[in-house]
């Protein structure tokens, strides 16, 4: 039962947070459109999403970059969304659904449940050491 909470309790956790969001009053999450601001030297906001922000990085180019990881990604997404239709937005908006929606959680939850069974089988050695060294 305990092994049943444990494995389970994140993706009740999730659910849980889900619903306060979205039932939440009132909530700036849910916009009709995007909202359109003028462009701000000291910070991004929202001109920096609709047209590109054309502030100084703070991560290094391999990262932020179209050549870098950031690049790397939207392409990857591109390219896999080329495989599902040949649309080109409609794929690339299936392949972040894919990953982003599906493939990360399915995996980040998969490595919940291997640390807890390491977890468990470190536990279950040290008790074994421990009774031993009586």
């Amino acid at each position: 039962m305990r092994l049943l909470v444990r494995a389970l309790s994140p993706l009740v956790l999730g659910v849980v947070l889900f619903f306060g969001v979205l039932c939440a009053r009132p909530t700036p999450l849910f916009r009709r459109t995007i909202p359109d601001q003028a462009f701000n030297p000291h910070r991004c906001t929202w001109y920096c999403h609709n047209h590109g922000c054309r502030h100084a990085p703070k991560f290094p180019g391999w990262f932020t970059s179209d050549e870098g990881a950031f690049g790397g990604t939207v392409h990857g997404l591109y390219w896999l969304g080329s495989l599902m239709t040949r649309d080109r937005f409609l794929g690339y908006g299936m392949a972040n659904l894919l990953v982003f929606c599906f493939a990360w959680p399915v995996g980040t939850y998969a490595l919940w449940l291997l640390a807890w069974k390491q977890h468990d089988a470190l536990r279950a050695a040290r008790a074994r050491q421990k009774q031993r060294a009586w």
